[in-house]
């Protein structure tokens, strides 16, 4: 698959560059577009199938409690050492929680910091995975979504790639999942 996404910019290169020399310029901008979505699918180096809360409440014990469950595929050509999904906990109304009842009150901060699913590998490329994480998050309010907003993915070779995530590409890494937009400034936790 990635060798064919190579030679297709390839081809896609080169009619920018012969649509340029014969200033052909609305050709070429089309071509360059086509070669900057091209860009955006081979930067999909994972997909995560699945990345969602769960009952967490062992023998009826901590009511509210809520593991962090996800699987996924290592859809690059390389082996990962870590994969890392940073995320926040939203509620039905798009606000933030930390899974407290209180919390520290400060107008125009960002008091409620991000969670971390962190996954060791190695996880080899091709391959699909699961992994999950007990008490994620204690809260009773119904409708919590986790909602992914970056992507840190540590190859073998200890190179790093952090991807964004937003309502535009969230379903190009979590295709199964819905986007929330939500407020980290939440007054009241």
């Amino acid at each position: 698959m990635k060798k064919i996404l190579v030679l297709a910019a390839m081809g896609i290169l080169n009619c920018v560059r012969a649509c340029l020399r014969s200033a052909n310029l609305k050709r070429a901008l089309v071509c360059s577009c086509l070669l900057a979505a091209l860009a955006t699918a081979a930067e999909a180096q994972v997909e995560i199938s699945k990345f969602k809360f769960g009952k967490d409440e062992p023998f009826g014990m901590y009511p509210g409690r809520k593991m962090i469950d996800m699987k996924f595929k290592n859809t690059s050509d390389r082996a990962m050492k870590y994969l890392k999904v940073h995320y926040y906990a939203v509620n039905a109304v798009g606000d933030v929680v930390s899974g407290r009842d209180e919390g520290l009150r400060e107008p125009g901060k960002e008091y409620i910091k991000p969670k971390t699913l962190d996954c060791m590998g190695p996880f080899e490329p091709g391959k699909q995975y699961s992994r999950w994480a007990s008490g994620a998050i204690t809260t009773q309010q119904k409708g919590t979504l986790a909602v992914p907003f970056e992507v840190e993915i540590i190859y073998m070779e200890n190179d790093t790639t952090r991807i964004r995530i937003n309502k535009e590409n969230l379903r190009q890494f979590f295709p199964k999942n819905e986007w929330r937009d939500y407020n980290r400034y939440n007054e009241q936790l």
